[in-house]
């Protein structure tokens, strides 16, 4: 059997190209390209290896029209913020759902809008994509609202940190555990002593920071401790979260810990407590959640919890993309574990 033919310098390479110097069918490679069929490794590997070394490229035209698909993922996002990208949990989810897309050979379109803005705007409506992913803010009412209407579209749906499965069917809800993580925080926080505590809230509701609310609380009264009283903040920014600790800390009394819906807010209490003359940990202790990298720049380091916001945003495209090969989700709610993190603004437990 003579060595396969190369095709000619200048000319696009094409499917038959790869079988032909593969040897092997023209669906075999298309199999591998998009991850369907039962082919040995080895000889998907050897496919791939073909793939690269002539600089074969599918045409995404083509793909579309055989297919009857976009290729494409919309995402929206609802929050009151127009500038939600600099949140770190949304950014990490962003990345984690981009970069599995981009290796499956789709693309993302983005869409940002206030709440306010969603009965009137129609933003998300002119997205032509085979998949919807979405992370809503507001109450339990709102949101409910927000899914009916990304259901109109007829397309798969993954919701982001929703912690309540909607009763539309071609739905699948993808969150972490964000009661277990507060539940960790307020057992370690009982372990050092604490008795009573305060937790920073955004006014904006978010499923995520209800949860994790609840978790802590649950640890309190299981210890047949007072409720912790929550710090309405406004919103999650340093500066807001800052002078609503300060406030609260001035009309006393003053807790025995804060824990921070974040780590932003957390790091911004700590500091009120500085302000106010109050040593941490030894006068009152803080707890964040999160541990994005920010975590490691304050002194003292910040107990927190490692969340899994990329696992997130990855585990949204797989489960996607599996959705759209098999014609239903594989499972409809998914929930992903949180590390407890230890620092050094909460006391070590006797």
């Amino acid at each position: 059997m003579g060595k396969p033919t190369k095709p000619a310098t200048g000319r696009t390479v094409t499917i038959k190209d790869v079988a032909r110097e593969a040897g092997v069918s023209a669906m075999s490679v298309s199999n591998v390209l998009n991850g369907r069929g039962r082919i040995s490794e080895a000889t998907a590997n050897h496919i791939r290896e073909v793939v690269e070394r002539l600089g074969y490229r599918p045409s995404v035209a083509a793909r579309r029209l055989r297919l009857s698909q976009q290729w494409t993922i919309g995402m929206l996002i609802v929050v009151e913020d127009p500038d939600f990208l600099s949140d770190l949990f949304i950014t990490a989810q962003v990345t984690g759902l981009t970069n599995y897309l981009t290796a499956n050979s789709y693309s993302l379109i983005l869409r940002g809008m206030k709440p306010s803005d969603f009965r009137t705007t129609g933003l998300f409506q002119d997205i032509e994509a085979d998949g919807m992913v979405a992370i809503l803010s507001g109450d339990r009412v709102q949101r409910n609202w927000f899914v009916r209407e990304l259901s109109a579209l007829r397309v798969p749906l993954v919701l982001l940190q929703e912690h309540h499965l909607p009763d539309q069917p071609d739905c699948a809800i993808i969150s972490q555990d964000d009661f277990d993580g507060g539940r960790q925080v307020g057992h370690h926080l009982l372990e050092t002593g604490v008795r009573s505590g305060w937790m920073l809230m955004p006014h904006v509701e978010w499923p995520a920071m209800r949860a994790r609310m609840e978790g802590a609380a649950s640890a309190f009264a299981d210890a047949g401790l007072p409720e912790l009283r929550i710090v309405d903040c406004g919103d999650e920014s340093f500066d807001v979260s800052y002078q609503a600790t300060l406030a609260a800390l001035e009309a006393g009394p003053v807790p025995d810990a804060i824990i921070g819906g974040n780590d932003q807010m957390a790091i911004a209490a700590m500091k009120a407590c500085r302000a106010a003359g109050l040593r941490v940990p030894e006068e009152i202790q803080i707890t964040g959640f999160n541990a994005f990298e920010i975590w490691r720049y304050v002194d003292p380091v910040l107990t927190t919890v490692r969340s899994a916001a990329h696992a997130l945003g990855e585990r949204a495209a797989k489960e996607l993309i599996a959705r759209l090969q098999a014609g239903q989700f594989s499972q409809r709610e998914i929930v992903l574990p949180v590390d407890f993190q230890p620092g050094k603004s909460t006391r070590t437990p006797s």
